[in-house]
């Protein structure tokens, strides 16, 4: 598949990257609110976002065009269940350094229910490629802290190898947790397909 054919949808088997629709905007808002139990595995160390935030952020989300606009990638996808076309989760990615073109990626599964099926891992995997395909980046790297193992083990099972661990350096429920860096290069991703 030509690079320039790599767009969304995008079928990843147990889901499906796509653009948003207005649908989901609600959806959305609601698991955006505090009490949903992803904020306890998705960088629980940041503030959780005020109803204004989580408004803008749904908003955004549902109206995201494919394309970024000046040829990239869009910056974040939704993850939707491929029968009923529910949103799940999202996949996204920004710049930890735009001058060297260094991405960092990442994912949130809202939803419990869905999380210990392959899911995420079919999203990261299908989104990886995405970027890859789309871009010229050597490398992609994603974050995550110690406790969230489900995150670690996804990105150790696509071929995302630990390159940093910062000690202690994250702080949830008054523990101290290591944030942890892995990533991939661009020629170790595509020889593992």
């Amino acid at each position: 598949m030509a690079a320039s054919d790599v767009r969304l949808p995008l079928d990843a088997g147990r889901c499906v990257l796509r653009t948003g629709l207005p649908a989901d905007g609600p959806v959305l808002r609601e698991w955006l609110r505090p009490h949903h139990d992803w904020h306890r595995w998705d960088g629980p160390y940041f503030p959780r976002p005020t109803d204004v935030e989580a408004e803008a952020f749904a908003a955004r989300v549902a109206t995201q065009a494919a394309d970024d606009g000046q040829g990239l990638p869009p910056h974040r996808a939704v993850v939707a269940d491929p029968v009923t076309d529910l949103l799940l989760g999202t996949v996204s990615w920004y710049w930890e350094s735009e001058a060297t073109q260094w991405a960092r990626a990442g994912i949130v599964l809202y939803d419990p229910a869905v999380r210990g099926r392959g899911i995420g891992r079919a999203a990261l995997a299908a989104w990886t490629d995405l970027l890859f395909a789309r871009t010229d980046w050597v490398r992609l790297d994603l974050a995550t802290w110690s406790g969230n193992h489900a995150m670690t083990a996804v990105a150790g099972a696509l071929g995302f190898v630990e390159e940093a661990r910062f000690r202690r350096a994250r702080v949830v429920d008054g523990v101290r947790h290591d944030a942890v860096v892995h990533g991939v290069l661009r020629e170790e991703w595509l020889r593992a397909e």
